[in-house]
C-alpha cells in the first residue's frame, strides 16, 4: 500500500470512529445545511468525454450546481448526461462516503454517462453525514434530476438507480429500502450499522475489499448481501484490495457496474453474459449471486 493510500485509509478510519461514537444511524436532522465543498462555480455546459477504463459510446455533457440550487438538500455537485437528442435515459445518483467529497464517486459519473445514463454526483451536506442521511440525499438527488435538472427532459423517472462508496454505500441500501421505484443499486465497500435490508427489492451488486480495515466485509458487505432477502437478483463480489478497491473503478469494476445498470435499468438482456456466470479474474476473491437471472 502506498503512503498516500495508507494515509487516506487512516484518515477515514479516524473520522469514522469519531462519527460512530458521536452519532446514531437515524440522527435528528435540522438547522442550516453545511456544504462539504463550499460554493461551486458553474462550469460551462459543453461536451466532455470520459477517458477512463470501459468508457462508452456517448459524448457527455456536464452541468454543476450549488447547494442553493437544490434548496440546501445537498452540498452541490455535478449532473452528467449523454449528448444528443434521446429523451429516454435511466437516472443514477452517486454518493461519496464519510470524510470524502464528490470527487470520490465522480469517475462513475463520466463512466456511466458515457454508457447512456444521466448521472448526479454530489457533496453531502456535511462530511460526517450518516448512511441514513446520505440515503435521503440520494433520493433528493434523483428528484432534482428528473424534476429540475438540465437533463430533466432526457431522464426517465421510471428508471432510477443508486451508487455509493463506504457510508454512501450504506446510503444506497437505505435509499433503495425507502423507494421501491429504484431499479438497481450498487454499494461499494459499504458501511452501515444496519445489517438486514428486507425492504430492498432492487437488484443489488455489493462489492467488498478483502483487506478492508474500515468496513471489513465480514461485518459489512457480506452481511448486507445476506440481508437482502427481498432482492430477487443480487451479487456479492469480493476483490483483492482495501476500502478503496472500487474507487476509482478499474476495468473489472467498471465492466461489472456498467453491466449491472445496463441490465437492470435499461433492461438490456445482452448484458446477461457479462453478469452470469460471474467473470473469472485473479483479483476476485469470492463471488456469490443469484445466477442464472430470472
Amino acid at each position: 500500500m502506498t503512503g498516500h493510500r495508507q494515509g487516506r485509509c487512516l484518515l477515514v478510519a479516524l473520522v469514522l470512529a469519531a462519527a460512530v461514537a458521536c452519532s446514531s444511524e437515524e440522527p435528528r436532522e435540522g438547522g442550516a445545511p453545511q456544504s462539504s465543498g463550499g460554493g461551486r462555480a458553474e462550469r460551462s455546459t459543453g461536451p466532455k468525454e470520459y477517458k477512463g477504463p470501459g468508457s462508452g459510446p456517448y459524448k457527455v455533457r456536464t452541468k454543476s450546481f450549488t447547494a442553493d440550487d437544490v434548496g440546501g438538500r445537498l452540498g452541490g455537485g455535478t449532473i452528467r448526461y449523454p449528448a444528443g437528442g434521446s429523451r429516454d435515459h435511466g437516472v443514477i445518483a452517486a454518493s461519496p462516503g464519510l470524510g470524502a467529497d464528490e470527487s470520490m464517486v465522480e469517475p462513475y459519473g463520466g463512466l456511466l454517462a458515457s454508457h447512456g445514463f444521466v448521472l448526479i454526483t454530489f457533496d453531502t451536506r456535511t462530511l460526517e453525514d450518516t448512511p441514513a442521511q446520505r440515503g435521503r440525499q440520494l433520493l433528493h438527488a434523483l428528484d432534482h434530476v428528473v424534476e429540475h435538472g438540465p437533463a430533466a427532459l432526457r431522464a426517465d423517472p421510471q428508471r432510477l438507480g443508486v451508487l455509493g462508496h463506504s457510508m454512501g454505500g450504506g446510503g444506497v441500501l437505505y435509499a433503495a429500502s425507502r423507494n421501491p421505484e429504484i431499479k438497481a443499486a450498487v454499494p461499494l465497500t459499504p458501511y452501515s450499522r444496519t445489517g438486514d435490508w428486507p425492504r430492498v427489492s432492487a437488484p443489488t451488486l455489493v462489492i467488498g475489499g478483502s483487506t478492508d480495515e474500515i468496513a471489513a466485509p465480514s461485518a459489512h458487505a457480506e452481511v448486507f448481501y445476506k440481508g437482502l432477502s427481498g432482492a430477487e437478483e443480487k451479487r456479492y463480489m469480493e476483490l483483492k484490495g482495501d476500502h478503496f478497491v472500487a474507487t476509482p473503478p478499474d476495468r473489472l469494476v467498471a465492466g461489472q457496474v456498467v453491466a449491472w445498470f445496463k441490465r437492470f435499468l435499461d433492461g438490456d438482456e445482452k448484458y446477461d453474459d457479462d453478469i452470469c456466470p460471474p467473470p473469472r479474474d485473479k483479483r476476485i476473491v469470492e463471488t456469490r449471486d443469484t445466477c442464472p437471472l430470472g
